[in-house]
């Protein structure tokens, strides 16, 4: 493939942004993003966050990927830089204990995570993509949206229902039930209307197994394994319909 050195200013700037603010969210999961000052009674157990290093290095891939195609540029544009930006300052304040405050920048981030994940559907389907454009164009943003969105709401029950020492009232329960019940419906969206996104479910799946793993109030543990298995046979859908011959517009993409 040739060099493609259209929209430079745009390419270096994800370029930068990839080297700096992202680079800074992946230390973070190893160096204890996920430590017990910012535990809630949603949190899933530390392994889950290393889904942000496959994240990563696709998204890396997509950098290299972006000096060879002005396909990268015509879905993604400014939008990541959007998203690093406001995903470093959620980090931020974040870490620092400021939870309320940091809703807004993932809102922010979230918006624009979407604005390049909905805009791809608008693009080629992934069907008719190369094998290079669905690894690392197609699929970072599969995982990166639902593990955004998996985030927020991570933020907002935090906020809605804070640790305390004699353990979650029966509203932080419902609290928590309802964040994971809207997690897991969402799968719905991942299959059906992005047409059997694989990778975005498995993400949503891989959360609540990892909330199992973790909480031991009953309610929530239990809650958290049925619906996860839940996900992941839902998950399977499109390869149920492959095998059994029943391919069609819907189900035929296994990313978004």
């Amino acid at each position: 493939m040739a060099l493609d050195l259209h929209h430079p200013f745009a390419k270096i700037a994800n370029v930068i942004v990839y080297l700096t603010l992202l680079s800074g969210t992946l230390y973070s999961t190893f160096a204890g993003g996920a430590s017990p000052d910012h535990e809630s009674y949603i949190s899933p157990a530390p392994f889950t966050f290393y889904i942000w290093t496959i994240i990563h290095f696709l998204l890396g891939g997509m950098i290299v990927y972006q000096w060879f195609t002005d396909k990268v540029y015509d879905a993604v544009r400014w939008h990541f830089v959007t998203a690093s930006i406001f995903n470093a300052i959620w980090l931020a304040l974040w870490t620092s204990g400021h939870t309320i405050w940091s809703m807004l920048p993932l809102f922010l981030a979230t918006g624009a995570v979407s604005h390049i994940y909905y805009g791809l559907k608008q693009l080629d389907s992934a069907e008719n993509d190369s094998l290079l454009s669905v690894i690392f164009l197609h699929l970072p943003f599969s995982l990166y949206h639902a593990w955004i969105f998996v985030l927020m709401i991570v933020n907002i029950v935090t906020v809605a229902a804070p640790i305390r020492e004699e353990g979650p009232s029966f509203w932080a329960i419902v609290v928590v039930i309802v964040g994971l019940v809207f997690i897991a419906s969402t799968v719905i969206g991942y299959i059906e209307y992005k047409q059997g996104d694989v990778a975005g479910a498995f993400v949503l799946a891989w959360f609540l197994f990892g909330v199992y793993e973790h909480q031991t109030e009953p309610a929530i543990h239990w809650t958290a394994l049925g619906l996860g298995i839940v996900v992941a046979v839902y998950t399977l859908k499109p390869f149920v319909f492959r095998l059994i011959g029943r391919q069609s517009a819907e189900t035929a993409p296994l990313l978004g």
